[in-house]
Order: C-alpha cells, then structure tokens, then sequence
C-alpha cells in the first residue's frame, strides 16, 4: 500500500516539508493537511516541500499544490518546490506547475532564493 510521511522542520528562512513515499487519493488528505498547517504557521514566509524523496505525484496531489499555491500568494508567503526526482518532474512540466511554482534543484535554493512572489 502507498504510503507518505511528511517531516516538519522550521529554518531561518522558512519551514520546509520533506515528502517521502507517494502522494495519491490515499494520501491526498494528510498532504493537504501538512501545507495547510504550515502556510497557516508561516503566513509571509516561505514553505519548502523537499521532495527528495517522494516518489510519485498523482492528480489529486497536483490539486493540493495548486489550492496551496493560491493560498500562498494570498498570504503573500512563497511556496517552492524543491529537489523533485525525475518523475515527479515530469508530472510538474506537463501540467505547467513548474510555470507557476518555483522549482529549485536544492532544499538550501530554495531557502535563499528572493522571494518573487
């Protein structure tokens, strides 16, 4: 059975989620959850998801990328993606998402990156 766990660690710059496992209708609420928690614990900051170790990404994991995306740019805080694998690159490029959230190859990238937002 798939499965995610999420890790919260808060930085200077920002609070980043590391992702292990696969995000997909079983896990989609507990994601959901996570992002939630730390847009709401970061509002004009920054929060990170280190997918590192996350190994696929299915539509209802995009939905919660775009909804926090939206819930991002209201809180005037940046949501980033960081180290995505190959495949869930892949995912973001053929929907566009790549387009609309920042992609950076590393966790600290995305840190220091200025905020553009």
């Amino acid at each position: 059975m798939p499965d995610l766990t999420i890790s919260s660690t808060l930085h200077s710059s920002g609070r980043v989620l590391a992702l292990n496992g696969e995000i997909d209708m079983a896990t989609e609420s507990r994601f959901q959850e996570a992002v939630t928690e730390a847009l709401t614990t970061q509002p004009h900051g920054r929060v990170v998801l280190d997918c590192t170790e996350l190994r696929f990404i299915d539509s209802s994991g995009l939905r919660v990328l775009i909804r926090a995306h939206k819930t991002a740019k209201e809180q005037q805080a940046l949501l980033a993606v960081a180290a995505p694998a190959h495949r869930v690159m892949q995912t973001l490029r053929v929907t566009s998402l790549d387009t609309r959230i920042p992609v950076f190859g590393t966790v600290t990238e995305a840190l220091t990156a200025p905020n553009s937002q």
